[in-house]
Order: structure tokens, then sequence, then C-alpha cells
């Protein structure tokens, strides 16, 4: 969990996802950035809709 950051819609404490080289609000249940459109990038694709399957 990330003290120092914050999301912009509920003010949760974020939580970096390592394998896909991002941040997510645990609360909403969103990432904090879009996926990127690097063809090669190994990250993005196998990324999911939501970063916790509820």
């Amino acid at each position: 969990m990330e003290q120092n950051k914050f999301c912009t819609q509920c003010k949760s404490n974020l939580v970096y996802y390592d394998n896909f080289d991002t941040y997510f609000c645990p609360k909403c249940n969103s990432w904090t950035e879009s996926k990127c459109s690097d063809l090669h990038c190994e990250y993005c694709p196998n990324r999911p809709e939501y970063p916790l399957t509820l």
C-alpha cells in the first residue's frame, strides 16, 4: 500500500500491483491509469478489466 498516493475518487490509499506495473484503488476496484498503446508492452495486454475479482 502506498502511503502517499490516494484515489482521486474516494481518497483511499492506492495499492501498487507489480504484475501489471500500475496502481489501483481497492475500494473503487479501479486502475489509476489506462492501458498503454505499446504493442510490445509486457503488462497492459494481460491486465484484467478490474484489479480485484469480486
